[in-house]
């Protein structure tokens, strides 16, 4: 493969809430699966969600949650895994392209932008990254500090993740879900300790401590460079297209029997595979933290402990 791959959508780098995020998202796995054939534009977005939110994976069950409040928002996802925190002081990434033979296997696809994303951290200052393909996690000194999942449909095909600009609020999170323990040994090692030992933008960069604001555009420009080359087209995400994406919520991703007990289940003609997942079926329980999903005891155990 070629470095520079599609014609790129940029979509700006904005903060909505939960159910607007995945409205957009879905908005544009149809909008560049839809395009004319021979077309190979792909879409790029960053963006943030303007309160603290836990999304679930799409076949995850609801026992991990602690309580839900006006404080908090909750939403389910397209893509594999389990549950994760988002809010102001993370960054989130998404990358749509078509399926046209340019990514043979979702495979191909993580380990291209999983590079590029890896790449825009050094080129901001962060050292010691390594990429965790396996585990779908890109590390900093061996502790995470993003993760991604893929969904691959029958026309488009998207990779989400995240990247922790700031540390995260771990009292907080531990209020919203259940926090899991592993028993590696005679050792017992906490998500919490994990999660509280993990690697932000912010520490990573010298000590340095700019807002969140200013984090976001830091790394969103930086990804943007490296994959698109700076050959892009902006774009916009305004009121045209959240109404497009409403309608997508309400079809589906914003119904509370979605978010609940994930129905209506995505189908064969939609989607070729969710790697990791059953497209129907119960949903999983007792599921870990999700940047911490696929990672083996051997690895967790240096992570969650103290640093």
């Amino acid at each position: 493969m070629e470095d520079y791959l599609f014609a790129y959508e940029y979509w700006g780098n904005g903060a909505f809430s939960q159910h607007e995020n995945m409205g957009i998202e879905q908005y544009l796995i149809e909008r560049i699966g839809n395009q004319k054939p021979g077309g190979n534009k792909a879409a790029l977005r960053f963006y943030t969600f303007n309160k603290d939110s836990i999304v679930l994976g799409y076949a995850q069950a609801t026992d991990v949650i602690r309580k839900l409040d006006s404080d908090f928002g909750l939403a389910r996802r397209v893509t594999g895994g389990s549950h994760v925190q988002t809010g102001p002081n993370i960054i989130a990434y998404s990358f749509v392209v078509p399926r046209d033979g340019t990514f043979r296997h979702f495979e191909d696809m993580r380990k291209y932008y999983a590079s590029h994303v890896a790449g825009a951290l050094e080129d901001i200052g962060l050292s010691s990254i390594e990429v965790d393909n396996k585990a779908s996690i890109i590390n900093v000194g061996g502790r995470p500090i993003a993760g991604h999942a893929i969904y691959w449909g029958i026309k488009s095909a998207m990779l989400h993740g995240l990247i922790a600009l700031t540390p995260y609020d771990v009292n907080k999170i531990n209020s919203m879900v259940y926090l899991r323990s592993r028993m590696i040994g005679n050792e017992t090692f906490t998500e919490y300790d994990a999660l509280r030992n993990s690697p932000a933008v912010s520490t990573e960069l010298n000590g340095s401590n700019p807002e969140n604001g200013r984090l976001r555009q830091l790394v969103g420009d930086a990804i943007l460079r490296r994959v698109t080359e700076g050959d892009y087209t902006k774009m916009k995400v305004g009121d045209d297209v959240l109404r497009e994406s409403l309608v997508l919520l309400r079809k589906r991703l914003g119904r509370e029997k979605w978010v609940s007990e994930r129905e209506p289940p995505l189908t064969t003609r939609e989607v070729e595979e969710i790697p990791g997942e059953e497209l129907a079926g119960n949903l999983r329980t007792g599921l870990g933290y999700c940047l911490y999903f696929a990672v083996e005891d051997k690895d967790f155990k240096k992570i969650a402990q103290p640093i």
